[in-house]
């Protein structure tokens, strides 16, 4: 009869450091972060022995980048640079997206699938720090 027993590190997610006015970057890093820390082996709860996560917006720059003729912005490239900042050390994780808003109609949906985009990408980057780190 064979036992195996692992232990995994608990992490405790604060809530995020965002200067900008958008709730659903927010919510988006959030998710994604606890999802990256069980995907990696992690456990999340906010215990004595857990380490803190802090993490934080750094930039969130939306540039136009296409006009139509109409002189109206209809494409933008969204920048994003987020932190995660532990008790030992502080790790950057930076992306660009483009996004198109091609009628004012679409509202904000098209900038919430350009964070989820930026987020796809940095997600795989989230996995692999909490891997080699802890």
């Amino acid at each position: 009869m064979l036992i195996s027993v692992a232990f995994s590190l608990e992490f405790c997610v604060k809530p995020v450091e965002n200067p900008y006015d958008e709730p659903y970057l927010n919510y988006a890093f959030r998710k994604n972060l606890e999802s990256a820390i069980l995907e990696s082996g992690g456990r999340v709860a906010c215990t004595n022995k857990a380490i803190n996560i802090n993490p934080i917006v750094k930039e969130f720059k939306e540039t136009p980048i296409s006009y139509s003729p109409f002189q109206r912005v209809n494409a933008y490239s969204l920048a994003l640079v987020l932190g995660i900042k532990d008790p030992r050390r502080e790790k950057e994780f930076s992306v660009s997206v483009p996004y198109s808003l091609p009628t004012g109609s679409l509202g904000d949906l098209p900038r919430r699938q350009a964070i989820d985009d930026a987020f796809g990408i940095i997600y795989i980057q989230l996995v692999e720090h909490f891997k080699r780190r802890y």
